[in-house]
């Protein structure tokens, strides 16, 4: 499968479930927006398998990454930036790329919002 990405006016929906090395300012607009400018990541779902891991880079610089224990049940979390007003750190305006390993049934949320 690929990844599906839901672009709503200002805020986009990234479900992950494969390798991405660019998903691009431009993938996250939807057609009534303005230009994005900015897509800062907020949130991160994750439900992963045991074996599985995902590593988040902004312009080909890792920012955050997570990986289950081989040998453990479904590693299950959520990260809220939102609510303390502040985004995963690295450059708002650079690509988001996603790598996965052992990715089968494992899934990824990202939530990025855009401004313009």
């Amino acid at each position: 499968m690929a990844n599906q990405i839901i672009n709503k006016i200002g805020t986009s929906v990234i479900h992950v479930d494969a390798t991405d090395g660019e998903i691009t300012l431009a993938e996250l607009k939807n057609a009534a927006e303005a230009t994005v400018v900015n897509a800062d990541i907020v949130e991160i779902f994750y439900n992963l398998k045991a074996g599985a891991s995902i590593a988040i880079d902004r312009g080909g610089t890792d920012v955050w990454k997570i990986a289950a224990g081989s040998s453990t049940s479904n590693l299950v979390g959520h990260v809220n930036y939102r609510s303390s007003g502040i985004v995963l750190r690295g450059t708002s305006t650079a690509d988001i790329g996603v790598t996965v390993a052992s990715f089968t049934d494992s899934v990824v949320t990202i939530i990025v919002k855009k401004s313009y």
